[in-house]
């Protein structure tokens, strides 16, 4: 079974090869195999003093009190019962479905994924900008690219999702406004850590089942909050910490997904995803074919439909709302 080191990186231990060859005279085939080493009572493998970590250096091996003696980082390794610690990781894919629209191609909607430092995000650019002849979407991309520079500066590990927002925002000049939702995974708490301004979200599911869903910001129906030319910041953002296990998946969407599947849907797809085994990307791509059908369902009983009877607005709007859609989905493995 082997072990994973998550917050002891090779930079904590990195060695160079000369001093190596000082402290262990041997010329060639080195290397640390952190894995446990299980003897054959299999009945009693939960006893812990049937674990240990071994050395190999050639065709010998060591016992890591020798390894301690070797390299002296006794001090270093502090393992409670000696049981390296577990590591989760996000496994991350995306669907982009822009509505059609022959002067805005690439649609209102961006997103990045930062599989290295395990954050996802999405934006989506605020329409209403159209009517001074702003195209919005070049915000919310704009928005996005300076959200993955921002990650890549923050430690590795600790990303705080507000924090890099902040510092994207600060560097995004283009005119228009966009709402934006980023996530990271903290590998050492098993948590994940988001901030939200606006209508975008996520959904975390376990066993099939959403037991958590973001809260939407926004003034009025469909004024969502906003960073750009607005008197939004990421001040405003909603900031959420958020228990995480291994096979928990995370949904994370622009309203035009949101608005377009409704919850049970989404448990569904996700039942039928996990009996088939589907990989990430497969999964997001359901996901959003499904909210792209409903958009132009004019009958469909959809999360924006019963908002519009909501706010007595049935006479002007029925069914699902044609808008960009951007999926991500992220199994916790």
């Amino acid at each position: 079974m082997a072990a994973c080191i998550s917050s002891l990186g090779r930079d904590q231990y990195y060695c160079s090869k000369n001093k190596l060859d000082e402290v262990v005279e041997l010329p060639h085939k080195r290397y640390l195999d952190f894995s446990y080493e299980i003897n054959d009572q299999l009945d009693n493998i939960h006893n812990n003093n049937n674990k240990r970590l071994k050395y190999i250096y050639d065709d010998r091996q060591y016992s890591f009190k020798k390894v301690d003696d070797l390299f002296k980082i006794n001090t270093r390794l502090e393992f409670s019962d000696n049981i390296l610690p577990a590591c989760l990781k996000m496994v991350a894919a995306s669907i982009y479905l822009p509505k059609e629209n022959p002067t805005k191609l690439l649609g209102e909607d961006a997103h990045f994924i930062h599989e290295l430092y395990q954050t996802i995000g999405v934006a989506d650019g605020v329409g209403g900008w159209a009517k001074e002849g702003i195209d919005a979407g070049m915000y919310a991309r704009e928005l996005m690219n300076n959200s993955l520079i921002a990650t890549d500066i923050e430690p590795k590990g600790h990303v705080n999702p507000k924090r890099v927002l902040q510092e994207a925002y600060k560097n995004t000049n283009s005119e228009g406004s966009s709402t934006a939702c980023i996530i990271t995974l903290n590998t050492a708490k098993s948590t994940i850590f988001a901030a939200n301004v606006g209508d975008s979200g996520f959904f975390l599911i376990r066993k099939g089942k959403i037991i958590y869903k973001s809260p939407m910001q926004q003034r009025g129906f469909n004024c969502p909050y906003q960073l750009g030319n607005s008197k939004d910041s990421p001040s405003v953002a909603q900031e959420m910490e958020l228990n995480v296990e291994k096979d928990d998946i995370l949904i994370v969407g622009t309203d035009g997904m949101l608005d377009n599947v409704n919850e049970s849907e989404i448990e569904e797809i996700v039942h039928r995803g996990i009996d088939g085994k589907l990989k990430a990307e497969e999964l997001a791509s359901q996901i959003g074919n499904i909210a792209l059908y409903n958009s132009f369902d004019r009958f469909a009983d959809t999360p924006f439909a019963r908002a519009v009877e909501r706010e007595c607005l049935r006479q002007i709007h029925k069914g699902g709302k044609i808008d960009d859609i951007t999926v991500i989905v992220a199994y916790i493995q």
